[in-house]
């Protein structure tokens, strides 16, 4: 008769190994950049909303208190994702972007051009998602299963 609160033996499954530093690099920095592209995502609609606060004619508005108030938040979590993406793709670049590709990535980034930034992010996740792959890692929506 067995013990049924006996702990599993690790006799008959493998070990997993720890993921390597670059392999790590590139899952950490890929969350990063997903968790930005979801900020942007986030900011781009406060931008846009912001406009419904005006009053006055439309050849001269006025600004009221709340139309600053989404103007300034919603520029401020736009530009605090371009930041964290631009910190991201710069990491994740020593792994998957050969030479001055990830300088090129991260300036692509931070331009003030709406939705440069946002295809640079989408690009930069798709190629670390199929290094991950390759690597024989599952990628979920969020990023790497770890």
């Amino acid at each position: 008769m067995t013990n049924p609160f006996q702990p599993p033996s690790m006799h008959g499954s493998p070990l997993t190994q720890a993921p390597s530093a670059d392999v790590a690099t590139v899952i950490s920095s890929q969350k990063m950049l997903i968790y930005s592209i979801l900020g942007y995502l986030c900011a781009i609609p406060f931008i846009g909303l912001a406009n419904a606060f005006l009053e006055g004619p439309a050849e001269r508005p006025t600004f009221t208190l709340m139309f600053v108030v989404f103007m300034v938040g919603g520029f401020l979590v736009a530009f605090t994702a371009a930041i964290c993406a631009a910190i991201a793709i710069y990491r994740m670049g020593s792994v998957l972007f050969p030479g001055s590709t990830r300088i090129i990535y991260t300036i692509g980034e931070i331009l003030p051009i709406p939705f440069v930034g946002l295809l640079v992010m989408l690009s930069a996740s798709q190629n670390a998602t199929g290094y991950l792959r390759a690597q024989n890692i599952k990628v979920g929506f969020f990023g790497a299963k770890t």
